[in-house]
């Protein structure tokens, strides 16, 4: 441990050192205070419910040193401490005030490089793409405490086309920790080489594409073992405007491989479509509809069909839905089985708020869970952005479902509510 706190604090300081009292030095950072309930949360374990409340207090330190405006040096510290309702959860304390520290960003970032079409990035990162259904969070187990990947990206532009590659590692423990409590922040070590590209070439249809190939090392199977993963991931999106305040989006993926003694394959639909009429004065109201598919597991074959999550693991649903994936194959957060329409609704309350409106109507693309049937449940969720000063915002969000007959018979229906505040300085 003693040998992993001298190298995180010497690439630390050698990432901010150089600038201190130089004109390109910067640093900030921000604090994040959060307060949770999950009041009976069904979850694909037999009459397991999550049913806690807790308190998340993040705190993150950050520094710049740009030499010049074409290179940046970024460091970033984090440090997140929770208390428990359950001592279960809390013990044995790893979750007290500065028990552990660790950079969630560490990179050198090179641009305009090859007269401005060529950039590369190398470092401890976020890797963020599209609606994040395959890049969101490369960290599943810690929340959103951290969602870096460890990753060498190389960006090439072409007028309005930009493709990326990328080379990606992450770790079930990732190195570089300050008094280290052993937090698995992956349930695996994997690795994964991608593509990504985006076309903004046709103004009314710009798209998206990519090809991901991601090894996971001793991953869970469908049926509680374990065994190495290799799959690839092909697919793209397309954000139709169709003017007069209409526009779509539909992203299509597919997937084929091999985990273990099996082979795998899998299928992603992701369609919307909005409309922002010129009504209700600054409400500015834009109405939403779509269409989440997944693939689900059939288990009547010899092959596993269940979508296999990337690096996705954020609210794509909503928070309480992700939680329900508890105990499943690929764990909290770990999206996959699904086949929910929804409706929603966006608005302006106030000059700086931002109110969503959703329903979902919850559906398994396969029964496999402990109940009898493919109805996961009914969900209405409110969520309420707000920014009190420039530098304070924060946001109160509630879900409830209807419970349906995917889980346990006789489970009682979910809530999940959250008020969240974050200063920056």
């Amino acid at each position: 441990m003693k040998k992993q706190v001298r190298w995180a604090v010497a690439i630390c300081a050698a990432a901010m050192a150089p600038g201190l009292g130089a004109t390109g030095f910067d640093w900030g950072g921000d604090i994040r205070v959060r307060f949770t309930t999950l009041d009976e949360i069904p979850t694909e374990v037999p009459g397991l419910a999550l049913d806690q409340g807790f308190n998340r207090d993040r705190i993150r330190l950050w520094a710049d040193y740009k030499p010049n405006d074409d290179v940046t040096l970024r460091a970033r510290l984090i440090n997140e401490f929770r208390f428990y309702d359950d001592d279960r959860r809390q013990s044995p304390d790893v979750w007290d005030p500065m028990t552990e520290v660790l950079p969630d960003e560490l990179f050198v970032d090179f641009r305009n490089l090859a007269d401005g079409k060529f950039g590369l990035k190398i470092g401890r990162q976020t890797v963020k793409y599209g609606t994040g259904k395959i890049f969101a969070d490369g960290t599943q187990n810690d929340g959103s405490r951290t969602d870096f990947l460890d990753a060498v990206k190389a960006s090439l532009t072409l007028g309005q086309h930009n493709i990326d590659l990328l080379g990606i590692y992450s770790a079930a423990e990732p190195e570089l920790v300050i008094n280290d409590q052993d937090r698995r922040l992956n349930p695996h070590d994997s690795a994964a080489f991608a593509i990504y590209g985006k076309s903004a070439q046709f103004e009314q249809v710009p798209f998206e594409y990519y090809w991901v190939y991601k090894d996971e090392d001793d991953s869970l199977t469908n049926i509680g073992s374990r065994g190495d993963a290799q799959f690839h991931t092909f697919g793209g999106r397309v954000m139709p405007k169709f003017g007069n305040g209409f526009a779509g989006s539909v992203e299509f993926a597919y997937q084929t491989g091999d985990h273990a003694d099996e082979d795998t394959e899998g299928a992603l639909l992701d369609a919307s479509f909005s409309y922002s009429p010129a009504i209700w004065g600054s409400l500015k109201p834009k109405f939403s509809a779509g269409y989440y598919y997944l693939s689900g597991d059939d288990q009547s074959t010899n092959k596993n069909e269940s979508w296999r999550p990337v690096y996705s693991y954020i609210p794509q649903l909503g928070e309480m839905q992700g939680y329900s994936y508890v105990g499943s194959q690929y764990g909290a957060f770990g999206w996959s089985n699904q086949n929910s329409p929804w409706l929603g609704l966006d608005m302006k309350p106030f000059d700086k708020g931002h109110l969503l409106l959703r329903y979902y109507n919850l559906r398994a693309d396969v029964n496999d869970g402990p109940g009898t049937g493919k109805k996961r449940g009914d969900s209405f969720w409110a969520l309420l952005l707000y920014k009190i000063t420039p530098n304070l915002s924060g946001h109160l969000w509630a879900e409830y479902i209807n419970t349906g007959n995917y889980y346990t018979p006789g489970s009682d229906d979910g809530l999940f509510a959250r008020a969240n505040f974050e200063y920056k300085f």
